[in-house]
C-alpha cells in the first residue's frame, strides 16, 4: 500500500477536478459527415462582416466524415463551411462541440446532431424567413387597401399578432439564453415591431426613423457576423431609389450613411468596422459624393480591432481626402511603350484623363468603344493617359491589339503594386480621373456617360 501524505493527497484531487477538466476543453471540435463528398476538400471560413477570412482546411475521409479543431482562445463568432471554396451553409461557434451533418447533393439546411445553440439559431432562422414573407405580404396590402373596408381591418389585426409571436418566441430566446451568440444576433436582427396605429402610407418614412431601434451597435460580438452589414444594407435600401439621378441617389445614401455611423458612434470598433466597410461598398460602386461625405465628416475612432485595420482605414480616409474634387491629383512620370519619357505636366492639353485599368477586366473592355468615340469627337478636348495594371504581357498586348487605343498607354506589369496605383489609391478597374492642366481634380467619373457630362459642365 502506498501511504500518500494528506498536503499531497489535496493536491491530486485538486488535479483530478479541476486542472485535468480545463485540459480537457481547451480543444473543440466541429465535426461530422458530408453525404456525397467523400475525400475532397473542406474549408471553415470566418466571418468579418460579410466576407469570409480563412480559418481552417481538412479532406474529408472516404465516408465524407470530417473534423476541424479549434482551441479555447478560438473567436466567437459565425463560421461557414465550404465545400472546396465554395461556401453552402453558415454556423455558430462559440465554445462548443459541434456534430452535424449535411447532404452536398441536396440543397437542404445542415442537420445539427451536437450543438444546442445551431439547433436554435436554424430554427430562428426558418421562422424569420417564414415571418418576413408573411409580413411581407400583407404590409403591401395595408399599404394600398382601403382603409374603410373590413378587409383592411382584418389584416391589420392579423399582421400584429404575427408580430407579437415573433417577438414573444425571440424574446424567450434572448432570456433563457442571454450568455449564448445566437441571442446577441437575434438581438440586433429581428425586426423592429410596428405599431398598430401606424399610418401605412409613411411605412417607408418609419423604417427609415426606427429600423435600427433595436440594433445593437455596442455589441462587438457581431463584428464576427453577418448582422451589422446586413442591417447596414438593409437601411441603406429604404433610401435608394428608382428612376432618380445618382446626385440624389448620393444626397439620400449621405443621410443614411449619418444615421447608421451616428449610432455606431458608441463604440469605437463597431464605428470603425462600419465606417470601413461602408467605404469599401460606396468605391465600389462610384459613388464619389458619398464618400468624400464620409472622408470630411468622420474620424477613424481611437479603437478598431487590430492596428491593421485601423491603418487601413485611416489610410483610406485620408486617401479620400487627398484624392477629392479641387483637390491636386499626384503627378505621375512615366515612359510609353517606346521608351518616350513624359509626366502629365508636360501635356498641353486642356484636360487630362487619367484611366486606370486592365485587359483582363472585362467592364474596362466593355467601356473602350464609347471612351474612343468621346475621344475622337472634335468637339471635346481631353488627353488620355492609360495605365494598365495588368501583370500579363499577353494580356495586356492583346487588349491594346484589340482596341487599337489612341492616346498614351503605359503599364509596368506590377498590378496594384504599380506606384501610379498606390499614389492615386486604386482599389478597382476601371478607375477615372478628370484633371485641368494644373492637375486639378476636376470629377471622377464612372462611366463614359458622366464622363461626357463633366466634360460639357466643365466648358
Amino acid at each position: 500500500m502506498i501511504n500518500i501524505p494528506m498536503k499531497q493527497f489535496f493536491y491530486f484531487i485538486f488535479a483530478i477536478f479541476f486542472l485535468l477538466p480545463l485540459s480537457a476543453i481547451s480543444q473543440y471540435k466541429i465535426e461530422g459527415t458530408i453525404i456525397h463528398y467523400s475525400g475532397q476538400k473542406l474549408t471553415l471560413l470566418e466571418y468579418f462582416g460579410d466576407s469570409h477570412n480563412f480559418a481552417d482546411s481538412t479532406t474529408t475521409d472516404e465516408n465524407g466524415r470530417f473534423a476541424f479543431e479549434l482551441d479555447a482562445t478560438g473567436q466567437p463568432g459565425l463560421y461557414s463551411i465550404a465545400l472546396g471554396n465554395r461556401p453552402v451553409f453558415n454556423l455558430i461557434f462559440n465554445y462548443e462541440n459541434i456534430v452535424l451533418k449535411y447532404d452536398a447533393g441536396a440543397y437542404q439546411l445542415p442537420e445539427f446532431i451536437f450543438s444546442v445553440e445551431n439547433l436554435i439559431y436554424y430554427d430562428y432562422l426558418v421562422r424569420s424567413d417564414r415571418f418576413a414573407q408573411k409580413t411581407g405580404l400583407l404590409a403591401e396590402i395595408l399599404q394600398y387597401y382601403p382603409e374603410k373596408d373590413s378587409f383592411y381591418r382584418t389584416t391589420l389585426e392579423h399582421y400584429q399578432e404575427l408580430q407579437d409571436e415573433f417577438r414573444n418566441y425571440t424574446n424567450r430566446i434572448i432570456e433563457e439564453h442571454p450568455d449564448m451568440l445566437v441571442a446577441h444576433i437575434i438581438k440586433s436582427d429581428r425586426p423592429v415591431k410596428v405599431p398598430e396605429d401606424l399610418d401605412w402610407e409613411n411605412y417607408l418614412a418609419f423604417n427609415r426613423a426606427h429600423y435600427l431601434d433595436e440594433t445593437d451597435f455596442t455589441d462587438t460580438l457581431l463584428i464576427n457576423t453577418n448582422v451589422l452589414t446586413a442591417r447596414a444594407i438593409d437601411y441603406l435600401a429604404f433610401y435608394s431609389g428608382k428612376n432618380i439621378s445618382k446626385e440624389i441617389q448620393e444626397q439620400l445614401f449621405m443621410q443614411a450613411v449619418d444615421t447608421i455611423l451616428f449610432k455606431a458612434m458608441d463604440n469605437g470598433k463597431v464605428y470603425d468596422f462600419l465606417m470601413q466597410y461602408m467605404i469599401e461598398g460606396f468605391e465600389m460602386y462610384g459613388f464619389e459624393k458619398v464618400l468624400s461625405h464620409i472622408a470630411e465628416n468622420y474620424e477613424p475612432a481611437n479603437t478598431c480591432v487590430n492596428e491593421d485595420r485601423k491603418s487601413e482605414l485611416q489610410k483610406r480616409v485620408e486617401n479620400l481626402r487627398r484624392l477629392a474634387v479641387g483637390m491636386q491629383a499626384p503627378e505621375i512620370a512615366i515612359e510609353d511603350a517606346s521608351g518616350k519619357k513624359f509626366s502629365i505636366s508636360q501635356l498641353e492639353s486642356k484636360h487630362i484623363l487619367i484611366l486606370f485599368w486592365s485587359g483582363s477586366c472585362p467592364h474596362c473592355n466593355a467601356m473602350m468603344p464609347g471612351l474612343k468615340k468621346l475621344y475622337k469627337d472634335p468637339s471635346t478636348d481631353f488627353e488620355v493617359i492609360a495605365i494598365s495594371l495588368d501583370t500579363s504581357a499577353a494580356d495586356y498586348n492583346q487588349a491594346l491589339a484589340e482596341h487599337a487605343l489612341p492616346w498614351i498607354n503605359y503599364t509596368d506589369l506590377k498590378g496594384w503594386n504599380s506606384k501610379p496605383a498606390i499614389d492615386y489609391s486604386i482599389y478597382a478597374t476601371p478607375s477615372m480621373f478628370l484633371l485641368d492642366s494644373d492637375r486639378i481634380i476636376l470629377a471622377r467619373p464612372t462611366s463614359v456617360y458622366e464622363l461626357k457630362n463633366a466634360l460639357a459642365g466643365i466648358k
